[in-house]
């Protein structure tokens, strides 16, 4: 009686063939996934600038620095583009968010609060007029000197917060010539941040 069957070398060449599939389709999968959220925080930022500067038509101003570099309170800088008139529906959350300890976001984290793209302003008063941070003055002279508004970062495909808040740092950002600016040409996952200044994206090869 003929018994039909495969033989080891088939089987094994089978699962070679298997393998070198995996070897090329996994990477491709992982890297597809990087660019949808790379995607994403792009849209997600431009929905935001959108907000912001309805805001500004409305109120003269964009909105303010809600922790003012102390952390804790990140969500406070979204709240007036959601209340009491909405400007968006929700604030995004910064799919890139990370445990980096230089992360303002952690804060707001353990307070189980959802980590938002990280944000400072000129603007150094809220809508109640008091004052909101102590180091209002440095901000808003560095800002001002450079012609930032506004800034909002995402921390990037790396998960690290690389923007130093110096004023070197905004420089570099502004001129766009930072390394701390994050290029997809350099590698899906490398250094450097992605911005909005005075609502226009910076990094992310646009």
């Amino acid at each position: 009686m003929k018994r039909n069957g495969f033989t080891l070398i088939e089987l094994l060449i089978v699962v070679a063939i298997i393998g070198i599939l995996a070897a090329i389709a996994v990477p491709n999968f992982l890297n597809a996934q990087m660019r949808a959220r790379i995607a994403r925080v792009v849209s997600d930022m431009k929905a935001l600038a959108t907000a912001e500067e309805q805001y500004r038509i409305d109120r003269g101003q964009y909105t303010y620095d809600g922790d003012c570099g102390v952390g804790g309170a990140e969500n406070l800088s979204y709240r007036p583009l959601t209340t009491p008139v909405a400007y968006i529906a929700s604030i995004p959350e910064d799919p890139f968010s990370a445990a980096d300890p230089k992360f303002q976001n952690q804060q707001n984290i353990k307070q189980g609060l959802k980590p938002v793209f990280e944000y400072t302003s000129r603007v150094t008063f809220g809508p109640n007029g008091i004052l909101t941070c102590k180091n209002n003055m440095t901000i808003y002279n560095t800002l001002g000197s450079i012609g930032v508004e506004y800034l909002m970062l995402s921390l990037g495909p790396n998960q690290l917060r690389d923007f130093d808040w110096s004023d070197t740092g905004y420089r570099q950002v502004v001129s766009g010539s930072s390394p701390l600016i994050y290029e997809p040409s350099n590698g899906l996952v490398s250094f450097g941040d992605i911005y909005v200044l005075n609502s226009k994206v910076v990094g992310a090869g646009l």
